[in-house]
C-alpha cells in the first residue's frame, strides 16, 4: 500500500483527473486557510483499506483504488499497519512526501528509494507490530515499486473516489482474507512446534546484520510470522481478538521496530470486540415446513455495521448452521457453511427432537451462537423391515418369524406377510395379516419352494415391501430314478430321455444329474448335465464308440441313488473312398481283373461291401424305360450330411452342376428317370413295408410303426396338442423318400383333475370377515383345461354341491361349527366337466368363546384391580383360554395393556380420582372372541400422607406447644390436622384439636405425669364434602418438670438443641427396656456362677 501526501502549497497546478473539480469543492483547502495535506492511498487488488469515522463506524474500500483524503490539522494521521511490516515516509524530487508499507526486514526495503535508507529520511513509523483487525488473514506481498513515483501496472487505480476529510481519523489498512474457517476449533489454535522454531530462527536472522540491502527475494508476513518466498516455510496461524500468538511473537521481533503505544492498542481490541459482539446479536433461526425428514431454516442477517453486506463495498456475510440431535447442550454439528439466509434439512430422522443454531460471520469475524431453537420432525410410515426368517418348517407347514423395523415415531399396529402361493412369477397374495411377529402356514406342498415379502404398518401409513425370500418346506429324497433311454444317435451326439422319479408329486423341484463314462479303463463317471430337464443331447461324442450313462435325482432334501446303466453306441460315419481301380494281370477278350485298396477311414466301422461300376464305353449311360417309352425327364435327389435329401435338378438333361456345396463334406445323389407314365414307384418291385414317423415336431419325429398295413391308430395322445407325420415306403431296391410332412390337430376335451386341494387354515382366516367356525378357505391349483379355457369348478360335499366361478379359491360358508366335511372338486369347460379330485376332510372350528364379565375388585388412588370370570382352579386348568384387556387412551383408541390366562389385573400408575374404560376379550383354540361392552371404573382420592412426630417445647407455667409439619393442598383440597394426646395410663387417645394450623399450646398439665402427643392429616374434599384422614405420626413423650428442666433437655428456643424438651419415642422407649432387661440377666448370670463354683 503506498500513501502519497502532499501540502497544500505543493499541490501542482495540472492536478490528475482524480482531483480535477474535486479539490475545487473544498474552498478552506484552496485559500489555504490552514495548514493541509491531501494524502493519496493507493489500495492494491486484493486488499481492503478500512477507515473510521468520527461515528465510530468502519467504512471498507477494495482494491484496485485510490482513495484521496485530507488531514486539516496538517498531520499524518495514524497508520494501523500489519505486523512485520513498518511505514516511511519518502520525499521525491518532486517535492511530494508519500507514505510507503513495507517489511521491517531491511532485505526488503524498495531499491527505488535508495534515499529513504538514509536515518535523516526515515521517520518514525505509526503504531508498528499493531495487531490484525481480521482473525487468522494473511497478509498481501507488496512488490517494489520500478522507479521513483512510479507503481506497477497491476497497481494503478481502476475506480475513484472522492476526496474526504477526516479529523484525527486512524487508516486500517485491512489485508486478503483467508478462506473461510467452518470449525469452531481453528480460531485461536497455537502455532505448532515446528512452527515456534522456524519463527525464532527468523527472528534470530532478521536482527543480524544485512548481506546485501538489494536481495530480490523478500519475506511475506502473516501476522507476524515469516515466509520466504524463495523456498523457506513459515506459519500463519495467530488471531483471536486483538491478543492471541501472532501478536505475542510480533512483540518479539526486531528490536530496532517502534512499539504500539497501549492506548491505540486497547483502542483496536475494543473495535474488534464491538465487531464480535455485533454478530453475536443475530437472532435465533426461524423453522417453517417441518417434515418427517425435511425442514425448512431461515434467519436474518445481523445489524450494527455500516458496512453490511448491502453497502457494495463490503465483504458479505457468511453463516454456519449447527445441528444437535442430543439434546440443548449435546454435541453440535455443522451442516451448512455460506452466505445464503435460507437452508434446507434433509435426511433427518422421524420424530425426532432437533436443536439448531446459527452463527454470523464477516470477513473471518466470528461471532458468538445465536439462541438454539428446538423443533420435532414428525413421524411418518416405518422403515422398510428385512425380509422374515424361517423358524421352522416341516413337509406341510413353514413357520416364519421377524423383527421389528423402526416405527419412526408412530407404534407399528400390524404386518402384513404376503407369499406366491408357490407358483412362481404368479403375483402374491395376503396371508397374513397382525400385530404379531410370527407365522405358521399349514397345508403345503412338500418339497416345495413358497416365495414371502413383509411389510409393516403404523397409524401414518404402510411401509415399502422387504426383499422377497424363498423358503422350502420338507420333502423325501427322491426315488432311484429309471435308467435314461435313448430316443436318437447320431455320430457326434446322443439323445437322452428319462421320467420323473416315482413319488414326486408334479410340484416338486427335482433337479437331474447325468453322468458319463467315457473311457473303459477308466471306471468313474462325471457329470455331463445339470438341471431340470426331462431330455438332454449330448454332444462332441466320437463317432462308432461305446457310451455308457447313469441318472441321478435330488432335491431341498438330498440325492438319490444313481439309477441302472444305459450303454449306447454312436453311429459310424461314411467310409472314405477306396483308392483308384487298377488292372490286375493281363486283359482277356472277354474280361479282365481289377484291384484297389481299401479307404483309409472305414467310417468306424467294418467295411461289408464294395460297389463296383462299370461302362460300356460311353461317358453317358441311359436308363431305358421297361413300359418302352422313352424317358423324358430326370429327378437328381441329394442326401446331405444330416440325412436331409432334396431334389437339386429337374429336367432332361442328362447331366448337372450342385453349386453351394460345403469343403470337404461327403454328399449323397441319386437319380430317377420319368417318362410320360411318370416315375417308377415301386422301381418294378413290390412294397415290402410301410414306415411312419410321428412326433410334435419336426425335429422330435420318431418311427411309430413299420409294416405292410396301410393304416396306424395313434393313442394316448394329448388333447389340444398338434403332431405332425411322414410315411416311407420300402421294397427291394430299398427305402424310398419320405412323403411331406403332415401336420394334425387333437381336439380339445375336458378339463385334467384337480391335483392339489387344501384348507387355508389360522392366520389366513382372518382376511375374511366370516369366522372361522362357520367357513372354509378352499384352495386349489387349476389344471390343465385341455385346449378349452376353464368355465367353472364344482364343490361336492357330499349332500350338497356347489358350483363357483373360474377361481382357485373360494369360502365356504354358512357351514355348521365343529362339523367335518368331505370335499372333492372337479373342473369344468365347454367341452364338459373333468373327472373330481381326491376326497379331503376338513373341519370346522368351534365357536369363539363370549367375552366374561369385568369388575372392579379393589380401587385405588392410583390402581384398579380387575378381575373377570370364573378363577376355579380346575375350570381355569382345562379351558386354556386367553384373556386380552384393553384401556381406552386419550385418543379413544384402545390398547391393549395384558394378554394371558389369569383372571384378575392389576392396572398401576394411574391418577386419583379419575375415571377409565376398559374392555376384554376372550380367546382360544377357536380362535379370537368378540369384544366385551365397555366397562368404566374410578380410582379413588389419595389419603394424606402420614406426619413424622410431633415437636413438643414446654412453656412457662404448665403448659406446652406442639409443633409438626404441614402437607400442602392436595388437588385444591384443603388440609386439616387432628391431634391427639394420651395422659398417664388410659388406654385411649382423646382428640384435643382440630384445625389448619400446624401447632397447639396445651395448658393445666399436670407434673411428673406422662403425656404422649400424636397427630395426622385430614383431607377435606370439596367436591364430595368428604374426609379423608391419613395415618397416624408416631407419638411424641412430654413429662413436665418442676424444675423446667424437660426430658429431653433444658429449656430454651426451638433453634437449640439442647432446649428440645423431646421425650423418647414408643420405639427408643421399647429398646431401653429390652437393654434393660438384657443388662440384668448377664447380671444375674454372673451372681449364679459365683454361687455355684462356691
Amino acid at each position: 500500500m503506498y500513501v502519497t501526501m502532499m501540502m497544500t502549497d505543493q499541490i501542482p497546478l495540472e492536478l490528475p483527473p482524480l482531483l480535477n473539480g474535486e479539490v475545487a469543492m473544498m474552498p478552506h483547502l484552496v485559500n489555504g486557510d490552514a495548514a493541509q495535506q491531501v494524502i493519496l492511498v493507493q489500495v492494491n487488488p486484493g486488499e481492503t483499506f478500512t477507515i473510521r469515522a468520527e461515528d465510530g463506524t468502519l467504512q471498507c474500500i477494495q482494491g484496485p483504488a485510490e482513495v484521496p483524503m485530507m488531514s486539516p490539522n496538517g498531520s499524518i494521521p495514524p497508520i494501523h499497519v500489519p505486523p512485520g511490516y513498518i511505514s516511511q515516509v519518502i520525499e521525491d524530487n518532486t517535492g511530494v512526501r508519500r507514505v510507503v508499507v513495507t517489511p521491517q526486514s531491511p532485505e526488503c526495503y524498495p531499491p527505488s528509494y535508495p534515499s529513504a535508507m538514509s536515518p535523516t529520511h526515515h521517520l518514525p513509523p505509526y503504531l508498528t507490530h499493531h495487531p490484525h483487525f481480521i482473525h487468522n488473514s494473511h497478509t498481501a506481498y507488496y512488490p517494489p515499486v520500478t522507479g521513483p513515483g512510479d507503481m506497477p501496472p497491476q497497481f494503478f487505480p481502476q475506480h475513484h473516489l472522492p476526496p474526504t476529510i477526516y479529523s484525527e481519523q486512524e487508516i486500517i489498512p485491512l489485508y486478503g482474507m483467508s478462506s473461510y474457517i467452518t470449525r469452531e476449533d481453528q480460531y485461536s489454535k497455537p502455532p505448532h512446534k515446528k512452527l515456534k522454531d522456524r519463527q525464532i530462527d527468523r527472528q534470530n536472522r532478521l536482527n543480524s546484520p544485512p548481506s546485501s540491502i538489494y536481495k530480490s527475494s523478500c519475506t511475506t508476513v502473516y501476522n507476524g510470522y515469516g515466509k520466504a518466498h524463495g523456498g523457506g516455510s513459515g506459519g500463519g496461524g495467530g488471531g483471536g481478538s486483538g491478543g492471541g500468538p501472532g501478536v505475542k511473537k510480533a512483540e518479539r521481533r526486531a528490536r530496532s521496530s517502534p512499539k504500539a503505544s497501549d492506548a491505540d492498542l486497547q483502542e483496536y481490541e475494543l473495535e474488534v470486540k464491538r465487531v464480535q459482539d455485533i454478530l453475536s446479536g443475530i437472532e435465533k433461526p426461524q423453522v417453517s415446513n417441518i417434515q418427517a425428514r425435511t425442514v425448512v431454516l431461515s434467519w436474518t442477517p445481523p445489524v450494527g455495521l455500516s458496512c453490511g453486506p448491502h453497502s457494495g463495498l463490503s465483504f458479505p456475510y457468511s453463516y454456519e448452521v449447527a445441528l444437535s440431535d442430543k439434546g440443548r447442550d449435546g454435541k453440535y454439528k455443522i451442516i451448512y457453511s455460506g452466505e445464503e439466509l435460507e437452508c434446507n434439512l434433509k435426511d433427518l430422522r422421524p420424530a425426532t427432537d432437533y436443536h439448531v443454531r446459527v452463527y454470523a460471520m464477516y470477513n473471518s469475524v466470528k461471532g458468538s451462537c445465536s439462541e438454539p431453537v428446538s423443533f420435532t420432525t414428525h413421524s411418518c410410515a416405518p422403515e422398510c423391515p428385512f425380509p422374515p426368517k424361517l423358524a421352522h418348517r416341516s413337509k406341510s407347514s413353514l413357520t416364519l418369524q421377524w423383527k421389528a423395523p423402526i416405527d419412526n415415531g408412530s407404534k407399528i399396529t400390524n404386518y402384513l406377510l404376503e407369499w406366491d402361493e408357490g407358483k412362481r412369477n404368479s403375483g402374491f397374495r395376503q396371508c397374513f395379516f397382525g400385530s404379531q411377529k410370527h407365522c405358521k402356514l399349514t397345508k403345503l406342498c412338500p418339497a416345495m419352494g413358497y416365495t414371502f415379502r413383509l411389510a409393516a404398518r403404523n397409524d401414518i401409513g404402510t411401509s415399502g415391501y422387504s426383499q422377497e425370500v424363498v423358503c422350502y418346506t420338507l420333502g423325501n429324497i427322491p426315488q432311484m430314478p429309471s435308467a435314461p433311454r435313448l430316443v436318437r444317435a447320431g455320430v457326434t451326439w446322443v439323445t437322452l430321455q428319462w421320467n420323473k422319479p416315482e413319488g414326486c408329486s408334479p410340484e416338486e423341484v427335482v433337479t437331474y444329474t447325468l453322468e458319463i463314462q467315457e473311457d473303459e479303463n477308466d471306471n468313474l463317471f462325471h457329470p455331463k448335465y445339470t438341471g431340470e430337464d426331462l431330455t438332454c443331447t449330448v454332444k462332441n461324442l466320437k463317432r462308432s464308440t461305446q457310451y455308457k450313462f447313469r441318472l441321478t435325482a435330488s432335491n431341498m432334501e438330498g440325492k438319490s441313488c444313481p439309477s441302472e446303466v444305459l450303454v449306447c453306441t454312436t453311429s459310424p460315419d461314411r467310409p472314405g473312398p477306396p483308392t483308384r481301380p487298377l488292372i490286375k494281370g493281363p486283359v482277356m477278350s472277354h474280361g479282365f481283373s481289377v484291384k484297389w485298396d481299401p479307404p483309409k477311414d472305414n467310417g468306424g466301422s467294418e467295411i461289408l461291401k464294395y460297389l463296383l461300376e462299370i461302362t460300356d464305353g460311353n461317358s453317358e449311360d441311359v436308363p431305358a424305360s421297361e413300359s418302352g417309352c422313352e424317358v423324358s425327364e430326370y429327378s437328381v435327389e441329394m442326401t446331405e450330411p444330416e440325412d436331409v435329401a432334396s431334389e437339386v435338378y429337374h429336367g432332361p438333361e442328362l447331366e448337372c452342376t450342385v453349386g453351394n456345396l460345403l469343403p470337404g463334406t461327403v454328399y449323397r445323389f441319386r437319380v430317377r428317370a420319368l417318362n410320360d407314365g411318370g416315375s417308377p414307384e415301386s422301381s418294378g418291385a413290390d412294397i415290402s413295408e410301410y414306415r411312419l414317423e410321428w412326433g410334435e415336431d419336426e425335429e422330435s419325429l420318431e418311427l411309430v410303426y413299420h409294416g405292410t398295413d396301410t393304416g396306424f391308430e395313434m393313442r394316448d395322445l394329448l388333447p389340444a396338442a398338434q403332431y405332425c407325420c411322414r410315411l416311407q415306403a420300402v421294397n427291394q431296391a430299398g427305402a424310398g423318400p419320405y412323403s411331406e410332412l403332415v401336420l394334425c390337430q387333437t381336439p380339445a376335451s375336458a378339463p385334467d383333475p384337480v391335483s392339489t386341494v387344501c384348507v387355508l387354515e389360522e392366520e389366513t382366516l382372518n382376511a375374511y370377515p366370516d369366522s372361522p367356525s362357520v367357513c372354509l378357505v378352499l384352495n386349489w391349483e387349476e389344471p390343465c383345461n385341455n385346449g378349452s379355457e376353464i368355465l367353472a369348478y364344482n364343490i361336492d360335499l357330499g349332500d350338497t354341491s356347489i358350483t363357483v366361478g373360474n377361481t382357485t379359491t373360494h369360502v365356504m360358508k354358512d357351514l355348521l361349527p365343529e362339523t367335518t366335511y368331505r370335499i372333492r372338486i372337479q373342473a369344468i369347460n365347454e367341452i364338459g366337466a373333468g373327472p373330481f379330485s381326491q376326497f379331503i376332510k376338513a373341519k370346522t372350528r368351534p365357536l369363539p368363546p363370549l367375552p366374561p364379565r369385568l369388575e372392579c375388585a379393589a380401587a385405588g388412588p392410583q390402581s384398579l384391580k380387575l378381575k373377570w370370570g370364573d378363577s376355579n382352579a380346575k375350570t381355569h386348568a382345562a379351558d386354556d383360554m386367553v384373556y386380552t384387556l384393553q384401556l381406552e387412551d386419550r385418543n379413544k383408541r384402545f390398547i391393549s395393556i395384558y394378554r394371558g390366562p389369569s383372571h384378575t389385573y392389576k392396572v398401576q400408575r394411574l391418577t386419583e380420582f379419575t375415571c377409565y374404560s376398559f374392555r376384554i376379550q376372550a380367546a382360544s383354540e377357536a380362535g379370537e372372541g368378540p369384544f366385551s361392552e365397555t366397562y368404566t371404573f374410578s380410582t379413588t382420592k389419595s389419603v394424606p400422607p402420614t406426619i413424622k412426630a410431633p415437636r413438643v417445647t414446654q412453656l412457662e407455667g404448665n403448659a406446652c406447644e406442639i409443633l409438626w409439619e404441614t402437607v400442602p393442598p392436595m388437588k385444591g383440597d384443603p388440609v386439616n390436622y387432628v391431634l391427639q394426646v394420651l395422659v398417664g395410663r388410659e388406654s385411649e387417645y382423646k382428640q384435643v384439636y382440630k384445625g389448619e394450623e400446624a401447632t397447639f399450646q396445651i395448658s393445666g398439665l399436670q407434673t411428673n405425669t406422662d403425656y404422649r402427643f400424636r397427630v395426622c392429616a385430614c383431607r377435606r374434599c370439596l367436591d364430595t364434602s368428604q374426609e379423608l384422614s391419613g395415618a397416624f405420626s408416631p407419638s411424641a413423650a412430654f413429662v413436665l418438670q418442676r424444675s423446667e428442666v424437660m426430658l429431653t433437655g433444658d429449656m430454651g428456643s426451638l433453634d437449640d438443641p439442647k432446649m428440645k424438651s423431646m421425650m423418647p419415642t414408643d420405639e427408643q422407649f421399647a429398646a431401653l427396656i429390652v437393654v434393660g432387661f438384657a443388662t440384668l440377666s448377664i447380671l444375674f448370670a454372673f451372681i449364679l456362677q459365683y454361687f455355684l463354683m462356691k
